[in-house]
C-alpha cells in the first residue's frame, strides 16, 4: 500500500483547510467489462426461503483484536445534498467527546461542483466547532463522471493508514450507538464489515439486522477494511457489488462473499431506508453458487500484508495484452525491435504489420525480421488493405497500437484503443520504452506536460536553451511551450522570443508589465489546468538534455499511472538535475555524491531517490501540489496566521532567502512531509546542468563555482565516455516501485517518508497550528 502525505488539518480553528486542498487523479476510470442489470432489492428475513449464512469467523465479537491506535481513515463522501448537514455528520467523528483515539483522518471527498462550497463551509465549520487534535483533515476532489464508489476508493489510496472507514453520505448518523461505536473501534478484519449489507441470490436481498455476524455479497457504506484491498481494485469499484465481487475473489475459490454485516442487537430500531432507496449495479455472472460449507475456516485473524494482496494481484499487472506494431518498412520495425523483442518476451501478443499506401503489391506477403534480441513476424499490407481492415480482422483488438506520426489517416475510427504515434527519427531512442508495464502503455496519452521558461536579459543563455529544447526527442507528444518574461527584459531577448518557432504544440509569451522579481516569476509562471498536466519549470540559464522528456515520461507513468496511480501522494515532482552540492547545512554549501550516500546506507548506488530539496534547475511540478503551494505563499504573504519571518524550518540556510520562492516551497514540503525524484545515474549523468549565469542570485561567475554547478547531459546514445549512460541504466534496468526508493532529507541524511512526515506534524503543533483545547476548553490557537 502506498505511502500518503501528512493530511493537513488546520493553520487556526478558522482558517482550517482554506488551502488543504489534495486533489484524486482525473485519469479516466474504466467501467467494468461484465454487462451489468439493475436489480430492486427487499429485506429478507432469516426465515426466508433464501436465508443469509451465519458468518464463521475466527474472532469473537466480545473479544475482539482491536486495530492499532491512529490506524484508521474515514473517508467520507459530500454531495450538494449532503453538504448543509456536514456540521452534524462531522461532529461525532472529531468532537473530543466522541472521538476514537483508532481516528487518523478524515478525508472529505468532494464532488468538483461543490468543491469551492466545501471549503467555505468548512471554513465556517472549524471556527465554531472543537476537533480533537489527533484527527487531520483534508479534501479530496470527486471527478463527476466517477461513480461514488470509484471516488471512495481512489482516495483510500491516497491514505497511508492500515484500515479505512468508507462512510455514505450521512456517516455515521442513521446507525444506532452501539454499531458506530464499533466502525470507529474496529476489530482487525480481513473481509470488509459492516452493517449493511446484501445477499445476491437470483435476486438481490438486503440483510437485515441480526445478533449473529451474517454473510454478504457485497456492503454498502458504513464499513471498515484493510486498506490493502483498495490496492489493485482498478476497474472493480465502479460499484460496491463489482468491489464486493473483488475482495470475494482475492479470498475465495468458489465462493462469492465479499463482506460480515456487523452483529446488531434486533432489539433496537434499526434504520432501513437505505435499502429502499438505492438501487445498486450488479455485475451479470456475478450471482454466486451456494456452498453449505464454512467459508471462514482459514480466514486470517489479522489483516493480509501487502505482499500477500499484491500476491494475488500482480496478475492484474503482468497479465499479457494485444499490442499492434505498424510501421511503413522494415527499417522502422528494425529500429523499434529492441522495445517489440522485450514485450514479446514478457508474454504480450504482438500483432505487426507493415503499410505501404503507395504499393498495390507488397512481396513478401508474410515475413520475419531476425533481431539479437528475438525473431519478430510481421505481415505485410498493400494499398487495399488499409490498416483498419486488418485490425477489424484480428481476433483480439490490440489495446496498444505503436505506429509513426506519419501515418495518421489509417487509423481513423480507431478511437477504443490506445494509439502511440511516434516520430520515425526517434524509433531508435525508444529503448527506454521496454520498461513500461502494460498499463502505463495504456495511459500513454494521459499526462499533459507544458514548458515553462523564466527569462529577463540574458540572452545567449536563452539561444541555448531554446536550441537543446528543440532538439530534445518528444516521441509524438503534444507539449505547450510558455515563455515569461520580466517587465525589464532587453531587446535581444524579446526578438529571440519573437523570431522563435515551435512546432510541438501551442506557444504562448507572457510580458509582465510591473516588475515582478524571479520570486513572483517563477511562482506565476504556471498554473495548472487539470489533474494530469504537469509543468517543467526552466531558468533561462539551464540547458537541457535531449533525452529530458524520456526522463519526464517514463516516471510521470511509473509514479503517477498504471497500477500505481494515487500510489505515491507525498511525490511533489520529478528533477531532471542531479545535484553535486547541497546548499541548505548551515554550515555553507558542501560537496555531495548521491551514489557514495545511498551505498552507505546500504541501498542500490544508482537508484533514483527522494529528497524534499525543490529543484530550481529543471524540474517537473504536479498540479495539485503546485495549487496548493499557491494557496500556502498567498498565506505567508498575507500575514493572517504567521508573521513573514516566523521559521517555519529550523536549521536551515533557505530561512535567509527572503527573495526566493525556494524558501516558501521548502516550508510547504517540510509540513507535509513531500519529497521530489531525484536521477542517480553514473558519473553524475543528467537531464539538465545549469551554467551559473549572472542573474538575481548569482553575483560572481567563477571557473570553480561554475564547474561545482555544472554536470553532464545524458546524450542520444553512441560515443564513449558520458554517452555511454542511458536511461535503462538502473537497478533491474527499470525504475523502482515508490516504497524502494531511498529517501535523504534536506540535509542529504538518509531518513525515511514517514519521519518527514513526523517532523512536519511537530512543527505544526509546535506553531501552535492545531485547533486543540486547554484544560480551561479555550484554545490554543
Amino acid at each position: 500500500m502506498s505511502r500518503s502525505t501528512f493530511q493537513w488539518f488546520a493553520f487556526t480553528s478558522i482558517t482550517l483547510c482554506l488551502w488543504a486542498l489534495g486533489i484524486l487523479s482525473r485519469s479516466k476510470v474504466n467501467g467494468a467489462s461484465n454487462t451489468q442489470i439493475f436489480v430492486d432489492h427487499e429485506v429478507r428475513s432469516r426465515n426466508s426461503s433464501i436465508p443469509a449464512r451465519d458468518a464463521n469467523i475466527p474472532f469473537n465479537f466480545d473479544n475482539k483484536s482491536f486495530i492499532n491506535e491512529h490506524s484508521l481513515t474515514a473517508i467520507l463522501p459530500v454531495t450538494e445534498k449532503s453538504l448543509p448537514n456536514l456540521r452534524h455528520i462531522l461532529e461525532p467523528l472529531v468532537h473530543p467527546d466522541t472521538a476514537s483515539v483508532y481516528l487518523r483522518e478524515i478525508l472529505l471527498v468532494s464532488q468538483d461542483c461543490i468543491t469551492s462550497n466545501l471549503r467555505s463551509e468548512l471554513f465556517t465549520i472549524m471556527s465554531q466547532m472543537q476537533f480533537t487534535r489527533h484527527i487531520q483533515c483534508s479534501i479530496r476532489s470527486w471527478k463527476d463522471t466517477l461513480s461514488e464508489s470509484t471516488a471512495l476508493i481512489q482516495a483510500a489510496l491516497t491514505s497511508s493508514s492500515e484500515w479505512i472507514l468508507l462512510l455514505g453520505q450521512d456517516g455515521l448518523v442513521k446507525l444506532d450507538e452501539g454499531t458506530g461505536w464499533t466502525l470507529l473501534n474496529p476489530p482487525t478484519t480481513a473481509l470488509p464489515l459492516g452493517p449493511r449489507g446484501i445477499w445476491l441470490f437470483q435476486n438481490a436481498s438486503c440483510i437485515p439486522p441480526s445478533d449473529t455476524p451474517l454473510e454478504a455479497s457485497y456492503l454498502i457504506p458504513p464499513f471498515i477494511m484493510p486498506s490493502s484491498l483498495a490496492m489493485h481494485a482498478g476497474e472493480h469499484t465502479t460499484s460496491w457489488a463489482a468491489f464486493g465481487a473483488y475482495v470475494s475473489s482475492l479470498k475465495f475459490k468458489d465462493a462469492q462473499v465479499g463482506g460480515i454485516v456487523l452483529p446488531q442487537p434486533s432489539q433496537t430500531t434499526h434504520d432501513l431506508s437505505w435499502c429502499s432507496s438505492i438501487k445498486h449495479t450488479v455485475p451479470h455472472d456475478f450471482f454466486p453458487r451456494l456452498d453449505s460449507k464454512s467459508l471462514f475456516d482459514q480466514w486470517p485473524s489479522s489483516s493480509p500484508t501487502s505482499s500477500e494482496v499484491s500476491d494475488d494481484t500482480l496478475l492484474l499487472e503482468s497479465s499479457p495484452i494485444v499490442f499492434g506494431i505498424l510501421f511503413l518498412a522494415i527499417d522502422d520495425l528494425n529500429s523499434f525491435a529492441p522495445v517489440a523483442c522485450r514485450l514479446q518476451q514478457r508474454g504480450h501478443t504482438l500483432q505487426i504489420s507493415l503499410y505501404d499506401g503507395n504499393s498495390s503489391q507488397v512481396h513478401p506477403k508474410f515475413g520475419f525480421l531476425e533481431h539479437l534480441m528475438c525473431t519478430l513476424s510481421y505481415r505485410a499490407l498493400s494499398a487495399d488493405e488499409p490498416p483498419a481492415a486488418w485490425l477489424d480482422g484480428l481476433d483480439s483488438h490490440p489495446e496498444v497500437i505503436v505506429t509513426l506520426s506519419e501515418m495518421t489517416d489509417p487509423l481513423n475510427g480507431c478511437s477504443s484503443t490506445s494509439i502511440i504515434r511516434l516520430p520515425r527519427e526517434d524509433l531508435e531512442h525508444t529503448q527506454w520504452m521496454s520498461s513500461l508495464t502494460s498499463h502505463e502503455w495504456r495511459d500513454w496519452n494521459i499526462p499533459q506536460v507544458t514548458l515553462s521558461i523564466i527569462t529577463k536579459d540574458r540572452p545567449q543563455s536563452l539561444s541555448r536553451l531554446l536550441e537543446s529544447i528543440t532538439d530534445a526527442k518528444f516521441f509524438g507528444d503534444k507539449i505547450d511551450l510558455r515563455v515569461n518574461m520580466e517587465q525589464s527584459s532587453d531587446m535581444n531577448t524579446r526578438n529571440i522570443i519573437k523570431s522563435f518557432r515551435w512546432s510541438y504544440g501551442s506557444m504562448f509569451v507572457h510580458h509582465r508589465v510591473i516588475h515582478g522579481g524571479l520570486l513572483t516569476a517563477v511562482a506565476e509562471s504556471w498554473y495548472p489546468h487539470s489533474q494530469d498536466a504537469y509543468g517543467v519549470l526552466l531558468e533561462d540559464d539551464v540547458e537541457l538534455s535531449p533525452l529530458f522528456y524520456a526522463w519526464i515520461k517514463m516516471t510521470l507513468l511509473r509514479y503517477r499511472y498504471g497500477s500505481n496511480r494515487g500510489q505515491a501522494p507525498q511525490m511533489f515532482g520529478i528533477s531532471l538535475y542531479q545535484p553535486k552540492n547541497l546548499e541548505l547545512d548551515l554550515n555553507g554549501r558542501r560537496p555531495f555524491n548521491a551514489s557514495h550516500t545511498l551505498l552507505s546506507a546500504g541501498s542500490d548506488a544508482f537508484t533514483p531517490y527522494l529528497s524534499p530539496i525543490p529543484c530550481s534547475w529543471g524540474g517537473v511540478y504536479f498540479p495539485e501540489h503546485w495549487m496548493e503551494f499557491h494557496d500556502y505563499i498567498t498565506m505567508r504573504f498575507s500575514e493572517d496566521i504567521l508573521n513573514l519571518s516566523q521559521i517555519i524550518v529550523p536549521d536551515v540556510r533557505s530561512n535567509q532567502w527572503t527573495r526566493s520562492w525556494k524558501k516558501y516551497f521548502i516550508e510547504l514540503v517540510y509540513l507535509r512531509g513531500y519529497v521530489m525524484l531525484y536521477p542517480n545515474f553514473p558519473q553524475q549523468i543528467s537531464f539538465s546542468t545549469n551554467h551559473l549565469e549572472v542573474g538575481s542570485h548569482v553575483k560572481i561567475r567563477s571557473m570553480e563555482k561554475r564547474e561545482s554547478f555544472s554536470v553532464p547531459l545524458m546524450k542520444l546514445g553512441g560515443g564513449t565516455g558520458a554517452r555511454e549512460v542511458d536511461l535503462l541504466d538502473l537497478p533491474n534496468e527499470t525504475l523502482p516501485d515508490w516504497t524502494s526508493l531511498p529517501v535523504l532529507n534536506l540535509t542529504g541524511v538518509p531518513t525515511t517518508l514517514d519521519v518527514l512526515e513526523e517532523a512536519g506534524v511537530h512543527k505544526y503543533f509546535e506553531l501552535g497550528l492545531c485547533g486543540d483545547l486547554s484544560d480551561s476548553g479555550e484554545s490554543k490557537c
